[in-house]
């Protein structure tokens, strides 16, 4: 449930550069790849979008229009007093540090904290759809993406260290803006969708108490959007049904009937994010007959979930397959979470009454556009690279980044450099939270063994073929 917005990257314009919401070309190709000798891989866009109203979401996100004082801004600055590392040299080095720590990205337009958290006033400050819904991918600025990087559970813990201690350093009292407990299993891997039941649970029927725990999931892509009839992990959602996806802006000091007085400027929202392109491939191109040999591999074994990207456009499809859990094998907690009452539940609010959601008891599997740009995979994050992907058995079982920087960005594996971590550790700290342990709850990185089937040539293959899509 997570708050739908956009800022979208113009063809051919660096991801991140000059304003903070870019322009978006409507009829821009489905992807940048390079013709191959066989294929021009690409998928057909699935829904029409009005120009107009796409504008009008882009400016909503541009002027932080969904979002409502939130944060008092002395709370924010006065944060280095429970970092244990002193105050900051100067402005520059303050950003920095609440950067890294909470796993957040410079704001392009020069906000003074980060990418996701705009002051709204000399006093205020609030939380926008950008603090999980952009990532920093091989050095750039990806809007779109889910990042992989956020911890809003440490951002939450930190408040409430300096709420306790604000007192003490001659500091008004610090308001808190909700709760959150054990949200964050990883960086980036967060139970958003929990978060949205639990900030709206007191808004649907009376009576009915919906789960809550969903354990890790990372964001999907915006720019899959365009070619998708299902959404969220569990494909529950009707890709129309923009209600469902505003539950987070409650989050975002927003109240219900603020929501629904908004009906109108989350389609708008909703119809931004169908047009955000797909980020080309920044590396070098593959070879020609590699990425040849990988579509064939591709059609043999993946486009039945993923989608026909080759031969004749017509043919071309996405069948917004739902796999059931016993096939694909990947950690349960998501898909088993949400059933037929919670579905129920939503279904009776404002939220589903106008595209009701089906539980489903599996996971959709989702177009591989832009794949790159979407690590670590799985829905909840837990496989670091699309060669772990295919080689279940070089799935790491607790891992961190080497870093955040491009050179920490493996383009032969399609994912992030790690280093080995030891299982077992609660992420009781933000330092903690950096490490990805699978052997969690909500964690498993198992499942997904396609792979297995394929001889090593094939999966070399497949990976260079999915940097053309």
């Amino acid at each position: 449930m997570l708050a739908l917005a956009l800022a979208a990257c113009a063809p051919g314009k660096p991801s991140g550069s000059g304003d903070r919401v870019p322009a978006t070309d409507s009829a821009a190709p489905d992807s940048a790849a390079p013709d191959s000798a066989t294929c021009r891989p690409s998928l057909p866009r699935l829904h029409t979008v009005d120009p107009a109203a796409a504008e009008a979401g882009r400016a909503l996100l541009a002027t932080n229009a969904l979002s409502a004082p939130l944060i008092p801004r002395v709370a924010l600055d006065n944060l280095y007093w429970v970092w244990g590392t002193g105050r900051p040299a100067d402005t520059a080095a303050f950003q920095a540090a609440f950067q890294d720590r909470y796993g957040l990205l410079p704001d392009p337009a020069g906000g003074p904290y980060a990418l996701g958290v705009p002051a709204l006033s000399g006093s205020m400050a609030s939380i926008d759809c950008l603090i999980c819904h952009a990532d920093g991918v091989a050095g750039a600025v990806v809007v779109g993406a889910g990042s992989s990087r956020v911890d809003l559970q440490s951002l939450f813990d930190d408040l409430v260290a300096l709420a306790a201690l604000a007192a003490s350093v001659g500091l008004p009292p610090v308001a808190l803006p909700f709760s959150l407990d054990d949200r964050t299993l990883a960086a980036g891997t967060t139970d958003a969708y929990g978060l949205g039941m639990a900030f709206s649970a007191p808004w649907g029927p009376e009576g009915m108490a919906p789960e809550t725990d969903y354990g890790g999931q990372q964001p999907a892509a915006w720019w899959q959007a365009a070619h998708k009839t299902r959404v969220y992990a569990d494909g529950q959602g009707q890709a129309a049904g923009h209600r469902t996806m505003a539950a987070m802006l409650l989050a975002f000091g927003n109240s219900p009937a603020e929501l629904e007085a908004q009906d109108a400027a989350l389609a708008e929202l909703w119809a931004a994010i169908q047009e955000t392109p797909v980020p080309p491939w920044p590396f070098d191109p593959p070879a020609p007959e590699a990425a040849d040999a990988g579509a064939a591999v591709y059609a043999a074994h993946c486009a039945d979930c993923h989608g026909t990207v080759c031969g004749p456009a017509d043919d071309r499809h996405h069948p917004d397959r739902v796999v059931p859990l016993a096939e694909v094998g990947t950690d349960p907690v998501r898909a088993a979470a949400f059933g037929e009452a919670e579905a129920a539940w939503i279904n009776g609010s404002w939220f589903g009454a106008a595209h009701p959601v089906t539980a489903t008891g599996g996971y959709l599997a989702p177009p591989l556009v832009g794949v790159w740009a979407t690590a670590p995979y799985l829905h909840n994050g837990t496989v670091p690279d699309l060669s772990a992907l295919l080689r279940p058995d070089e799935r790491p079982a607790a891992w961190s980044r080497t870093g955040w920087a491009a050179a920490d960005y493996d383009p032969v594996r399609v994912g992030w450099r790690t280093v080995a971590e030891t299982p077992g550790t609660p992420p009781d700290s933000w330092a903690r939270r950096r490490v990805v342990d699978t052997t969690r709850r909500g964690l498993s990185a198992a499942g997904h063994p396609w792979g297995t089937a394929l001889e090593e040539a094939e999966k070399d293959a497949l990976i260079a073929f999915l940097k053309t899509l």
